[in-house]
């Protein structure tokens, strides 16, 4: 399973954030959207903990059986339902469930490796299903709301932009810094 940074369609931002996650933050991309997901996708994973306690309470639950294929989809598609039951959409929740879908291959996974796991699905298959299911989540039943927000380009537009101005206000205070600096110095030496 590796990432290609060309063309950036959702199967590929959602197979390079398995890729990243599952190798341990290890693959290496200069594909702008790829590491903007790979950014935001922990801090979304972290907020959406605090927010929705319960549904984190079934998830680090050691009685989700995700043995079979079938238990595994069901599983994302109720993590899909909770995230996007509400009707208000965001690029957040969109890379929320990129990462918790990640999160559920991660679990998966590690029930695999357990002496009782998972013996009839390897784990390719398990990665390979979860990203098909995600993506096609993404482009079937939110289809119209990307196509409103021209697709990734619009996400990498909305949080290019947050990333560009909290740079923009750190150099402005790197340079009001120095001017400070300089000010002082000057008066400094116009004391002495």
């Amino acid at each position: 399973m590796g990432a290609n940074d060309s063309p950036t369609t959702t199967r590929s931002i959602v197979t390079d954030y398995f890729d990243w996650r599952l190798n341990n933050n290890r693959t290496i991309t200069d594909n702008r959207l790829f590491l903007l997901v790979r950014q935001i996708g922990p801090e979304c994973e972290a907020s959406y903990h605090v927010q929705q306690p319960a549904f984190n309470m079934l998830f680090s639950s050691p009685t989700v059986d995700l043995q079979t294929l079938n238990n595994i989809r069901h599983f994302h598609r109720e993590l899909a339902n909770e995230l996007f039951n509400g009707g208000v959409m965001k690029w957040a929740y969109i890379i929320t469930f990129i990462s918790w879908s990640a999160v559920i291959a991660e679990r998966t996974l590690q029930q695999l490796q357990q002496p009782q796991g998972i013996n009839s699905l390897s784990p390719d298959t398990i990665i390979s299903s979860i990203i098909d299911w995600t993506t096609d989540y993404i482009d079937t039943d939110l289809a119209a709301w990307l196509q409103s927000q021209n697709y990734w380009d619009g996400c990498l537009k909305k949080f290019d932009n947050r990333v560009q101005r909290r740079n923009s206000i750190g150099r402005g205070m790197a340079i009001l810094g120095t001017i400070g600096m300089f000010t002082l110095g000057a008066l400094y030496m116009r004391r002495t």
